[in-house]
């Protein structure tokens, strides 16, 4: 499943080139609250705000940290996702 806003450039869910094993799920119009990529985005702004680095290393070394925990727990992710219109939508497509 790939989740994208409505931009005239992207596939539409009907468009011949899309492989048969990959859903679109179109984000309503107008709803950035409902990307979770922001919320990822948020997470690691958290974490290195208000922070100077002098190389381009421990900026990199301070995101993949607190990235980490991400790709250690689903729980996690899905704590991203949360209730509601993304989940519902996500499982509807779901096989049994």
């Amino acid at each position: 499943m790939i989740i994208q806003d409505q931009a005239g450039f992207h596939l539409r869910c009907d468009d011949p080139r899309l492989p048969t094993n990959v859903r679109l799920l179109p984000l309503p119009p107008y709803s950035p609250e409902l990307n979770p990529v922001e919320k990822l985005g948020d997470l690691v702004k958290d974490a290195i705000y208000n922070r100077l680095f002098t190389a381009l290393r421990p900026l990199e070394d301070a995101i993949l940290a607190e990235l980490e925990p991400l790709r250690q727990s689903g729980a996690r992710v899905a704590q991203l996702i949360g209730d509601g219109w993304l989940l519902d939508q996500a499982n509807a497509g779901a096989p049994g």
